[in-house]
């Protein structure tokens, strides 16, 4: 970096020293570009492997499927469609064994980086704006898939002995009171293979007056068949908050969770390389089964429409707005300024990966103050995922209209909630968010394997949904550098007056490694 010490990238209210990458300048390059058109093919292409083999193995999937479809009339039997089902059936496995050690490493380390007796108000405010965009992205999702109702039409066939028909007697009050029960799990352990919720029966019962009345009779048991995720998420945010306040004692515990959080992305990666031809065969055997091809397809095109809308809204008019109203200044010329962020975002879809790329455009370009920067952007990258959010509200609600099923309120509200809480455990990485989509739809007990079916789109979804992460984090950066002024002149205040100015890595500020998946 032109003769100068490399940067170390700091967070103000992290505890885990780590390693960290050296931070570049966006208008140099450490390897000289390839010359010839060649050369430069060759280096995209490696650099964007993963991403090819998903398209071609997206196109393969569907022209298996077709194939299939046509030639076995009126469609595929139950045999063809299970083979081709089984090694994405693998592939879904794989992701639901990673959900539980990705979810609860990611919010504690996240949650247990802020560090509320130095900075406070700094991790309160970030953490506020977090989950305020979250809910927005969430509440606009929904609004619009029930409105737009792409998945409305002929309804997809299912198993009618699946899961789908479990709850149909539940009505919006007990939705909501498992949803607080499920919050507070009586065992943790338990929590994490299955949930409780509320069964109501109908019966005869003898009236005082000696007449047979109808009644129901409500009762509470619990299913093992999916995971309570939102007693889990509840449980990981209060233990990340608690060793937030006492750094010392839990120091050697978040060493541990940090590197198993670490693996455990490396693990999602290795999953990831192997998700094409899972891709592949999921959407074979998904396709091969439908018996109206056509309308399927025009039902994901009105799908991709609906999220496009939501993510268009939520990064053209919700963040500029928040920027305007709390900063006073031009969004456009924020926006203009975070140009080679975006760009990489869109390139390497995922937000971990952008993330020196995103400190320089804020700081260098927007001149973030870099205490704030620091803090925020790697925080930000773990439980700030509006996209994400969104992206999920909007794929539950349509896979229950394809499936023909008529979400009741208080469905609705779990799917909220729990697409914001599933958001915040999303690791910063490629189609990451597919992940945490499985315990979505495990929250309102809708099949997990219909997840295949969006598979075709999420390669061009996901890139939107990453550029929306990343622009959130960095306005994140502006509204909490305007609320936190005040902190920030007192923190300089303090370093003039003690004679010396804190250098970047200085050992009273712990260092938090980014991890560039």
């Amino acid at each position: 970096m032109n003769g100068k010490q490399p940067v170390v990238l700091e967070n103000i209210n992290s505890k885990l020293p780590m390693s960290e990458p050296e931070l570049q300048p966006l208008d140099n390059h450490t390897k000289e570009s390839p010359k010839t058109f060649k050369d430069k093919a060759t280096a995209w292409a490696r650099g964007n492997l993963l991403f090819i083999l998903t398209l071609v193995a997206v196109a393969l999937g569907l022209i298996i499927g077709v194939i299939v479809q046509q030639t076995a009339k009126p469609y595929a039997d139950d045999l063809v469609v299970v083979l081709l089902k089984f090694p994405g059936e693998l592939l879904l496995r794989m992701l639901k064994c990673l959900i539980l050690p990705l979810v609860v490493a990611s919010v504690i380390t996240g949650l247990g980086a802020i560090n509320p007796k130095s900075s406070g108000k700094i991790g309160g405010t970030a953490v506020a704006y977090y989950m305020s965009t979250t809910v927005f992205a969430v509440t606009l999702g929904l609004c619009l898939v029930s409105a737009i109702r792409p998945g409305i039409g002929k309804t997809y066939e299912y198993d009618s002995n699946s899961s789908l028909d479990k709850y149909k007697n539940t009505n919006t009050l007990d939705t909501i009171m498992d949803l607080i029960r499920g919050a507070f799990p009586a065992n943790i352990i338990q929590a994490t293979f299955g949930k409780d919720y509320t069964e109501i029966t109908k019966a005869e019962v003898k009236g005082n007056d000696g007449m047979m009345r109808n009644a129901t009779k409500r009762s509470v048991k619990f299913n093992d068949s999916g995971m309570n995720m939102i007693g889990v998420i509840v449980f990981s945010v209060i233990c990340g908050v608690v060793m937030s306040f006492h750094p010392k004692e839990s120091e050697p515990l978040m060493k541990v969770i940090q590197a198993i959080n670490d693996l455990t992305m490396r693990l999602v990666q290795l999953v990831l390389w192997y998700s094409p031809i899972g891709i592949m065969f999921l959407i074979a055997g998904q396709f091969s089964g439908v018996e109206n091809f056509g309308e399927m397809a025009s039902k994901l095109g009105m799908y991709m429409v609906t999220v496009l809308t939501g993510i268009a809204i939520h990064f053209i008019i919700v963040l500029p707005s928040i920027y305007l109203v709390v900063t006073r200044q031009n969004p456009i010329t924020f926006y203009i300024n975070m140009l080679p962020a975006l760009a990489t975002a869109f390139g390497t879809d995922s937000s971990s990966a952008t993330m020196p790329v995103t400190l320089q455009c804020v700081e260098e370009r927007n001149n973030i103050n870099r205490k704030i920067s620091r803090f925020v952007i790697p925080v930000g990258a773990t439980i700030n995922m509006d996209g994400t959010a969104l992206y999920e509200a909007v794929a539950c609600i349509f896979i229950a209209q394809t499936l023909g099923r008529s979400l009741t309120f208080g469905e609705i509200l779990v799917t909220g909630l729990t697409a914001t809480l599933a958001a915040i455990g999303a690791a910063g990485i490629p189609s990451a968010g597919l992940v945490t989509m499985i315990m979505v739809l495990n929250a309102v007990n809708l099949p997990t394997d219909m997840i295949s079916v969006l598979f075709t789109v999420d390669w061009f979804l996901d890139r939107f949904r990453t550029i929306t992460n990343v622009m959130g984090d960095a306005i994140g950066c502006a509204v909490v550098e305007k609320f936190c002024k005040a902190e920030l002149d007192k923190m300089a205040e303090e370093e003039e007056f003690n004679g010396q100015q804190q250098p970047v890595n200085d050992t009273n500020i712990p260092v938090t490694k980014l991890s560039a998946c």
